[in-house]
This record gives structure tokens, C-alpha cells and sequence, in this order.
């Protein structure tokens, strides 16, 4: 696959498919972006972010109050306390309190493209990726530290490990990069372009990710070194979400519908299964329980640590996002669909729903 092609195919689908539409205005539609801390639940959809009752689903506020046709927010907010960050369509990137009626404590304004990733944290700093081709490092007096600059969109969440910065690429690598000033420490070349967000496993100090060229590999952080890669004997599909690391494994699904299990040690798989359907989202850990998966289709299933599918929904609409889980909740979000965001407890049973007042 070309790069120019590939290019081609990401706009067309994250700028196409998952806004549903071809302009800025109000009839585009934008994937919901979850977020959860502690009682607050955060819905970044349309020209607006929703703040959720987590008991009613229903919302307690929306930002802004008016709606702005040039603000759309696709970015699931980042959490801090009172306050969230998150970044809209119009370029911008807000702080905003969000004690009572939110209000907005600065906004970044330099950037030149929209924010589709959630952004990271670690103490003063955040750190923000934008479709510009630039990272940009803020700190929470809104000063710009240092950006850094790439030859395709940043659309990923970013992995703040130490004094590293790791951020997947869709220019076909993994990108280490300096917390202080940005510089390059070093980039890891895969086979296709990195959508999926990376993680990281203390255990073994590596850094594990897929790729869209049918690949999941073990980067050790030290080194850059690539330990392993898994391609399932050339049977892989493109890898669009982030892995989970439980139990001494490492799990993720492609999206054909396989879910995977490695040894993080020696990338050796332990078993795989196929969940019946094409997969965006990536799967969400429920701790000492099992995992969820959600298929396009929106057949959303969870499944314990022994493969068993315990129970199994449907929602309406498709779901593209990886499922968000709360201490008492699964929330997955939809498109073109009945409702924006479905609530199920543990046991599969709705909770409620949310649909946003037009």
C-alpha cells in the first residue's frame, strides 16, 4: 500500500466515515468521545461537550451553551480534577472548568489543524497531537513548551513514560520523543501506518502496538529494538486499537474479528478466537472479570479470561470507539443510530441511555 494511498484512505475515512459527512457545518456527525473519572462522565459529540449524570445518563450541562458551527469536538475530553482539556475542529484547544456552569479558563489558539486525539498529562504539561502534523506540549498556564513536527496527521493518544514521550505515526512508526524539549530520541519503522495508540508494560519495560500492515510488535523502550513482531503466520488483519495487558498477557483484536493473546516475553500466542464481526474499537478491560468487545455492527459482548462470552447486546447505530469502563458501568458510544451512548452494568443490563436534545 502506497503512502500516498494510504493518505487517501485516512481522510477518507476518519474525515468521511466517522464524521458522516463532507463539510464543517451542522449536519456533519462526529463519533461520540467518552471519557470517565471517578463520578463525572464527559461526551465530546457534534458542537458540543456533554457533561452526564452517571445515575440518569441524562446531561447535567453542555459546552457551549450555544452552538457554534465551526466547533465540532470529536476528542474524548482528558480529566483533571475540576477541569477538563479537550480540542475541537476549529483548532482550538480549551481548558475548561467544569465546577458548576463550565467555563473556559484559557484557549490555545496556534495550532492549525483539528484535535482528534485525546490528549495526555503528566504534572504541569499536556501533551496534545493534531492533524496539523504537529504534537504540541502546553503547559497548564497555557504556554507553549515545544512542538514537534511530522510529515502525516497526529491522531493518537499519546504515551507519557518518564522522560519519553511515544506516540504512534501514521507515517509508518513509532515515535520516541524527548518530555523536556520535544527532540527526537529515536523512531521505530513498522509496516504500515500506526493508528492504534501504544501501551506500555513495566514488566517488561516495552512498548506494545499494532499497525495497518498487519502487524503487532514488542518495542523494547530502551532500545527502540523491535523484540518481536506477530503476524499470525500472514493471517492478521489491520490493527486500528490498542492492546490490553492482563494476566501476563498481552490481548488485542484485529479487525477481521480475531481477538489475540500473546506472550509479552516471546510473542509466542497462548490463543485467538474470532468474535464474529469487523472490529475498530478495541477491547475494554473490566479488572478481575474479563474483557469487552464491540463489533461495527454494534453487537457489543463481554467475555471472561476464559474466552467464555458471558452475555451478549445489540445497540442501535454503528460503534467505531473502544467501550469506556466506569466502576459500575460499560458506556459505548454510537452512530446513526437511536441513541448516542448506551450504559450497561456488569451482568449486560442497560442502565440507560443517552440522546442529545436537539
Amino acid at each position: 500500500m502506497t503512502k500516498k494511498y494510504l493518505r487517501s484512505l485516512l481522510i477518507v475515512l476518519f474525515a468521511g466515515l466517522l464524521l458522516a459527512g463532507c463539510a464543517m457545518g451542522p449536519r456533519a456527525e462526529s463519533t461520540p468521545g467518552i471519557s470517565a473519572g471517578g463520578d463525572q462522565i464527559f461526551v465530546s459529540y457534534m458542537n458540543y461537550v456533554f457533561k452526564l449524570d452517571p445515575a440518569t445518563g441524562k446531561a447535567a450541562w453542555r459546552f457551549p451553551e450555544k452552538s457554534n458551527i465551526k466547533q465540532v469536538f470529536y476528542a474524548p475530553a482528558l480529566i483533571d480534577g475540576d477541569s477538563i482539556y479537550v480540542g475541537d475542529f476549529a483548532n482550538d484547544f480549551l481548558k475548561i472548568n467544569v465546577t458548576g456552569t463550565p467555563s473556559v479558563d484559557w484557549t490555545f489558539t496556534e495550532a492549525k489543524g483539528w484535535y482528534q486525539g485525546k490528549a495526555a498529562k503528566d504534572g504541569d504539561l499536556i501533551i496534545a497531537p493534531n492533524s496539523d502534523r504537529n504534537i504540541y506540549a502546553i503547559d497548564v498556564n497555557n504556554n507553549l513548551v515545544w512542538t514537534h513536527r511530522n510529515r502525516f496527521a497526529y491522531i493518537s493518544e499519546p504515551l507519557i513514560i518518564d522522560d519519553m514521550v511515544i506516540v504512534s505515526s501514521q507515517d509508518h512508526k513509532v515515535v520516541f520523543l524527548n518530555k523536556q524539549d520535544g527532540t527526537t530520541i529515536r523512531e521505530v519503522a513498522l509496516n504500515g501506518a500506526v493508528i492504534a495508540a501504544p501501551v506500555y508494560d513495566a514488566q517488561t519495560d516495552s512498548i506494545f502496538v499494532g499497525s495497518l500492515g498487519n502487524e503487532f510488535v514488542r518495542i523494547d523502550r530502551q532500545s527502540g529494538e523491535i523484540v518481536w513482531r506477530y503476524d499470525g503466520g500472514g493471517t492478521l488483519g489491520s490493527v486500528w486499537a490498542k492492546p490490553i495487558i492482563v494476566d501476563g498477557q498481552v490481548i488485542f483484536n484485529d479487525k477481521t474479528g480475531k481477538i489475540i493473546s500473546l506472550s509479552p516475553e516471546t510473542g509466542l500466542e497462548n490463543w485467538q478466537f474470532n468474535a464474529g464481526g469487523s472490529q475498530l474499537a478495541g477491547l475494554a478491560l473490566i479488572e478481575g472479570k474479563g474483557f469487552v468487545v464491540a463489533l461495527e455492527d454494534g453487537t457489543v459482548s463481554f467475555y471472561n479470561m476464559d474466552r467464555q462470552a458471558i452475555w451478549s447486546r445489540s445497540v442501535s447505530g454503528n460503534v467505531y470507539n473502544t467501550p469506556v469502563v466506569t466502576e459500575t458501568m460499560i458506556l459505548v458510544g454510537a452512530i446513526k443510530g437511536d441513541n448516542l451512548v448506551y450504559a450497561f452494568d456488569f451482568q449486560g443490563q442497560p442502565v440507560w441511555t443517552f440522546k442529545p436534545e436537539k
